[in-house]
């Protein structure tokens, strides 16, 4: 998700492993990024190339080699070559993961294979993507999980619930947000106005109205400060806070910071910022790799992250 408030800065933790970009695309692609151009979007490189054409109303990030795109108001999918491989027929759809992807068609969804079939079948009121070999699955008002085979492996009974990631997914009950394992136990009791999924080790939690940090057991890692948060990914956050920020129990310290109106988490090198009315994609150091902006009389835009990694398009 892009940030969007007071002032952003990007925190590090000095005890990460070394900062491996994550590969979303498969090993031998190199990776792709949406951005749009006079109302259109399509892909570059991590150099800023636009490698496919501006051509749809909207593009997600890919995953699994494959990235869903919305033409005529119905959802298809496409290749890294830009190739498409699913004509638009969904009225959604949302990223592929273990091989499947979540479509909506009328009012229930189901999971398709990259050949368009059906590998679950329509059922769902509400569904995401699969995460950590779990997809969450929403049924007469309860949220729920399922395995790639269809099974119900925690059964619907959560008011909220987001992905699991390292084990762990977050989930609401009484209007408290706790962690779960896969087994459905209570790892990390309900206490939280609301809660991420686990990344680096780390997962965002809201008290009392400001979000910090909380390790696999429990623990408070980085104290509530910041207006608001995304997730650690290569070894950094964007945080907005109204004051600076400076040290965190001498293994956090301000990695990246700046004036950005909005920003994403990194992703393959690259996090997706707005800067003023320009909307770019920035790297390690800060440099600007692609810029949007001056193309079109309407101001091109970046996209908001759908969540299909850990928060769980």
């Amino acid at each position: 998700m892009l940030l969007s408030r007071c002032r952003l800065l990007y925190i590090s933790g000095l005890s990460t492993a070394a900062l491996a970009a994550r590969n979303l695309f498969g090993a031998s692609a190199s990776p792709l990024y949406p951005a749009e151009q006079c109302s259109k979007w399509g892909y570059i490189n991590g150099k800023g190339t636009m490698m496919i054409a501006p051509r749809f109303e909207i593009a997600w990030p890919f995953s699994d080699g494959l990235a869903p795109f919305k033409q005529d108001a119905k959802w298809g999918c496409l290749d890294t070559t830009g190739t498409v491989v699913l004509s638009p027929r969904f009225d959604e759809a949302r990223n592929f993961q273990s091989n499947l992807s979540p479509v909506l068609r009328g009012a229930l969804w189901g999971f398709i294979h990259a050949d368009g079939s059906f590998g679950i079948p329509l059922q769902f009121d509400s569904a995401r993507s699969f995460q950590d070999d779990r997809a969450r699955v929403y049924i007469k008002g309860k949220w729920g999980f399922i395995t790639a085979d269809g099974r119900l492996a925690i059964q619907p009974q959560y008011d909220g619930a987001n992905g699991y990631n390292e084990g762990l997914a977050p989930v609401q009950k009484a209007g408290k947000w706790g962690y779960i394992d896969k087994a459905g136990d209570n790892v990390i009791p309900s206490q939280f106005a609301l809660a991420q999924s686990f990344n680096e080790g780390l997962a965002a939690v809201q008290v009392e109205g400001a979000w910090g940090f909380v390790d696999k057991a429990g623990a408070t890692v980085i104290s509530p400060s910041f207006d608001e948060v995304d997730e650690f990914s290569e070894g950094l956050c964007p945080v907005q806070s109204k004051g600076q920020m400076v040290l965190y129990r001498q293994v956090w310290k301000t990695a990246i910071q700046g004036s950005y109106a909005a920003a994403g988490h990194f992703t393959d090198g690259l996090a997706a910022v707005e800067e003023g009315t320009l909307s770019e994609y920035i790297n390690h150091k800060q440099t600007v790799i692609w810029r949007a902006g001056n193309q079109c009389s309407k101001t091109a835009r970046l996209p908001r992250d759908p969540g299909y990694r850990h928060s769980g398009l």
